[in-house]
């Protein structure tokens, strides 16, 4: 029965369809967390929207779980499935840039890679509010909220998003944004302005804001300590952000970095990662206070910040590793010498020297948007650490360790540092609460709006909108991590 519903789909799309065993399986079912081996009965490679419609028809006339892949980033692996449909649109990748509105729009096969060099291509200068990491999908980054190395400057990246194409559970194709009159449509574009991706229908296209930067190249680049003097350098950092302007995010790393002379030696570091939105001599002086911390080294550039995201942006991806990613938020104050504490003994104990962690400087812009204006919530955060245990693909066994040990770790640094919430990019199936961390009090408007626009809850996983799963906040089952569906 199937086999031949799956060979009249076939006839019927532009595009093509991938089934186990194909040649070009496994490659598709590759996504950046090695850890996750979901093996979905087609793939649909969608060539035209109407062929997305298809797909999510046939699915849901088969009863099938679905899912739509991007960039493959999804950290908990909720872009795949087992057993059922993916639809893959990497082929809907379509850019176009208006130069009056000063706005570029994307079919959502594209990657953050592909915007960037598009918009350079155009000689403008202009930049899209873009993700740090180059292979990144901007519909998933966007649907739920979308931090860049610009966001002080000019807000999150959904603040940046005029409109989106989105095909919705009752396989209509809405053209939804800033412009929509009717209370449907304006409450779903408010949902995905932040409610995270896979919830309320199939985004094939956005409409983005691109700006024009405060100079042709920024002051971007890396500043290392060693780990032990993380208190000294975070009791500095946590008071200096909030004297900087809006121009200055400083972002940090946790993990190892090859000792200067000897490379086969690893040293823990502290690290910190400036981008100044403006003249680099100006920039350098906002760093003095930090640069006089003694680092390890400092390496400054100055560059346009898409070649900054190419140079940098891809050192934070798992790469095809085994990998758990979790994040917590922390209010203006979070980094103190608690958290601090508990950066030196946690990292000092990683069971991986693959393991790292990361933080975004949120603040700025972000906060001229109130918390209810869109649906992300944490607008008056300061920053987001996110942290990625990576251990190697063929030791399954060392999973539990990894994975306990990156839990603990920031369930201590959230109580360190007076956590208010997550963050949904880094979907995490053992977070407990998850609903209220990601959502906050937004939740229950999401829940409203979801009812009304899947009412038969197709778009359904494991972290869903409206999903009763709460893992426990002690950590006694892990099998969440290895399934996307309940």
């Amino acid at each position: 029965m199937i086999e031949k519903a799956i060979q009249e789909l076939t006839r019927e799309l532009s595009g093509y369809i991938l089934q186990p065993g194909d040649s070009d399986y496994e490659e598709a079912i590759h996504i950046d967390n090695g850890r996750i081996q979901f093996r979905p009965r087609l793939i649909i490679f969608p060539a035209v929207v109407e062929d997305v419609k298809l797909g999510l028809k046939f699915a849901i006339a088969h009863n099938l779980p679905f899912s739509i892949k991007g960039g493959g980033h999804s950290a908990a692996g909720y872009c795949l499935n087992e057993g059922g449909v993916v639809i893959a649109m990497k082929n809907l990748n379509r850019i176009t840039f208006n130069h009056k509105k000063e706005t570029v729009t994307a079919e959502m096969g594209v990657i953050w890679y592909d915007v960037y060099k598009f918009m350079q291509a155009t000689n403008t200068g202009l930049i899209p509010v873009g993700g740090g990491c180059p292979t990144v999908a901007p519909p998933g980054f966007m649907l739920g909220g979308g931090y860049s190395f610009v966001s002080r400057s000019y807000g999150m990246s959904i603040d940046n998003l005029e409109s989106l194409k989105i095909v919705t559970p009752d396989g209509e194709l809405r053209h939804i944004g800033i412009n929509s009159k009717s209370a449907e449509d304006i409450d779903l574009f408010w949902a995905c302005c932040g409610g995270g991706g896979g919830n309320f229908g199939i985004v094939v296209e956005m409409e983005m804001r691109v700006r024009k930067p405060h100079s042709k190249k920024m002051l971007v680049g890396q500043i290392r300590y060693p780990l032990e003097m993380a208190q000294d350098v975070l009791g500095y950092y946590n008071e200096w952000v909030e004297t900087v302007p809006d121009a200055m995010a400083v972002y940090g790393f946790m993990g190892n970095q090859k000792d200067l002379i000897d490379k086969t030696t690893n040293v823990k570091v502290l690290g910190l990662t400036p981008v100044f939105n403006g003249d680099c001599e100006e920039g350098i002086d906002l760093l003095q206070g930090l640069l006089k911390l003694k680092p390890i080294n400092a390496d400054l550039y100055n560059m346009t910040l898409p070649d900054w995201e190419f140079f940098n942006g891809y050192t934070t991806r798992v790469a095809g590793r085994s990998s758990y990613i979790r994040s917590t938020i922390l209010p203006k104050g979070g980094m103190n010498n608690k958290v601090a504490k508990v950066i030196i003994d946690s990292m000092t104990n990683a069971p991986s020297p693959d393991s790292f962690a990361v933080w975004t400087h949120a603040g700025g812009a972000i906060e001229n948007v109130a918390s209810d204006a869109t649906s992300y919530v944490h607008r008056d955060c300061r920053f987001v650490p996110e942290i990625k245990a990576i251990w190697d693909l063929d030791k399954p066994g060392d999973t539990l360790k990894n994975v306990e040990w990156a839990y603990e770790f920031f369930e201590r640094l959230s109580d360190a540092g007076n956590a208010t919430g997550a963050y949904v990019n880094y979907i995490d199936p053992l977070q407990h609460n998850w609903a209220k961390k990601y959502y906050g009090d937004n939740y229950k408007r999401l829940l409203d709006i979801k009812k009304k626009v899947d009412p038969n809850n197709y778009f359904s996983f494991q972290q869903s909108v409206g999903s009763p799963f709460n893992p426990t906040k002690e950590l006694t089952d892990i099998s969440p991590i290895n399934r996307t569906r309940l």
